[in-house]
């Protein structure tokens, strides 16, 4: 856009020198200076242009990198709640567990017998002295 500024203001300019039939060297010069300034303006818009597209690229990079993160982040969210979810549901289990051999003790202290889990480790000792 600058660059057609430039342009039509040019080809103005020398439709400008052609219709003067004595050209002052003021004038050449003044019109020589304003052709310069175009083109300065069009240099400094072109690096704008550079320096936004290499904007851009960072800015879209940085986007990338920042998916990426989320898209870890986000699995070990998930395994972390897997995590917990299993731990949860193991003491769940354990509580039951528990809760069924202390049942199971009450009932047999209540006929005469000893608690599950005495049985339970004298059996045990009884199978390490007999290795």
């Amino acid at each position: 856009m600058a660059q057609q500024h430039c342009s039509t203001a040019e080809a103005a300019l020398y439709q400008e020198l052609m219709t003067l039939d004595d050209l002052s060297s003021a004038t050449l010069d003044r019109h020589h200076l304003h052709i310069e300034c175009l083109a300065a303006e069009i240099t400094r818009r072109r690096q704008m242009l550079v320096n936004a597209r290499a904007a851009e690229e960072k800015a879209e990079l940085a986007a990338s990198v920042t998916r990426d993160l989320w898209v870890v982040c986000s699995a070990a969210t998930h395994k972390w709640r897997q995590i917990e979810d299993d731990v949860r549901r193991a003491v769940e289990i354990h509580s039951e567990a528990a809760g069924e051999i202390e049942a199971d003790d009450e009932i047999l202290v209540r006929f005469g017998r000893g608690p599950l889990s005495q049985v339970a480790k004298t059996d045990s000792i009884t199978r390490r002295s007999s290795e």
